[in-house]
């Protein structure tokens, strides 16, 4: 019995921290570290430890971007993980819900949804593009950017509509589901 204890997989999330780092995870796939740490009160090495330990064992998948570094739990493919990684970050998750609203946006039309500078609507806007979430078309000689796989991005906000603190995409949802 106690020999059991030590076998890879067994007693991977005994440790309450452990599982609750884990539960925190399942429950908000993409939340990068700092976040984790506010939502499990807990210390900046120790969770480092818990997630290097769960990364390890094959529990959770991490993956790097520019600045942060996203957490997600197994079972979800890689272009979940990307809308996902997208849709925690409020300014991209505006601009795909009013996508979702209106199908298609010139840069203009983002910059002053968001009240921000131009040049900072192109920032997004390339983001979103090199993630391969937007394509831009043209319409009368003008750029409109659209969402490039608008069901797929549906399902993952309905699926984890939960994990956003969000009246914004409360609200999709709900019209979207009537």
């Amino acid at each position: 019995m106690i020999q059991d204890y030590f076998k890879p997989g067994k007693g991977d999330l005994l440790l309450d921290a452990r599982k609750r780092i884990y539960l925190t995870i399942e429950k908000f796939p993409g939340l990068h570290f700092r976040e984790l740490q506010r939502m499990n009160n807990l210390g900046i090495g120790n969770l480092d430890y818990h997630l290097n330990y769960l990364e390890k064992n094959n529990l959770i998948k991490a993956e790097k971007s520019k600045a942060n570094k996203r957490f997600y739990p197994l079972g979800l493919n890689d272009r979940e993980r990307n809308i996902l990684g997208i849709l925690r970050q409020r300014n991209f998750r505006k601009i795909i819900l009013k996508l979702l609203e209106e199908k298609n946006i010139t840069h203009k039309g983002i910059a002053d949804y968001l009240k921000i500078s131009p040049s900072s609507a192109t920032w997004y806007l390339n983001q979103l593009l090199s993630r391969n979430i937007l394509i831009i078309f043209k319409k009368e000689k003008r750029k409109q950017y659209q969402l490039k796989n608008k069901d797929e991005i549906i399902k993952v906000l309905i699926a984890y509509r939960e994990s956003f603190v969000d009246n914004l995409v409360d609200s999709f949802v709900e019209a979207f589901e009537k």
